[in-house]
């Protein structure tokens, strides 16, 4: 009987951490079977930024375009890029995700993203609310004007990206 015992705990452990281990591989690939665009329309869903937007794919080999959509000056290491900004040019506000090749990069790159873009790149505004963040291969910037605080904040787009990454984020710039 003892024995019996034993061994229905030893089963009921194991079942335990394997179940365990189950949800944490959910998390760390929370975003892989989705694409930027994807992960784009979830963090939507989340939060509405209240903005007519649009979102497109960054071609990686226009170097124009790379930097003026992510700051980075190089696609070394970028997988793809998605960007999503206001439709009218007069809103300050752009949030861009970066899949890298490598998760180990993330934070690397990001920070990168971070020094390179322009918050003023518009004609006659300027983003003054950014948040950089990453979650496993994905990068996360979002610049805004604080005049648009009562639609939509940096903070606010940085929350509903981490409840799409299931909860948490791997670090916050």
């Amino acid at each position: 009987m003892r024995k019996k015992i034993v061994t229905g705990l030893f089963l009921l452990a194991a079942a335990a951490m394997a179940a365990g281990c189950g949800k944490k591989e959910a998390e760390q690939t929370a975003l892989d079977d989705k694409t930027l665009p994807e992960i784009i329309d979830r963090i939507y869903e989340e939060k509405d930024p209240g903005l007519a937007v649009a979102t497109a794919e960054v071609d990686l080999t226009d170097a124009d375009a790379l930097k003026y959509s992510t700051g980075l000056d190089s696609p070394e290491g970028i997988e793809a890029a998605a960007v999503s900004e206001a439709m009218i040019s007069a809103q300050a506000y752009s949030m861009v995700l970066v899949r890298t090749e490598d998760s180990k990069n993330t934070e690397e790159t990001a920070r990168a993203m971070q020094e390179g873009i322009d918050p003023a790149k518009w004609i006659c505004v300027q983003a003054d609310d950014m948040e950089v963040s990453g979650y496993g291969d994905v990068a996360l910037l979002i610049m805004v004007s604080s005049e648009l605080s009562e639609s939509v904040t940096a903070e606010e787009i940085t929350e509903a990206f981490q409840t799409v990454c299931g909860g948490k984020l791997a670090f916050e710039l």
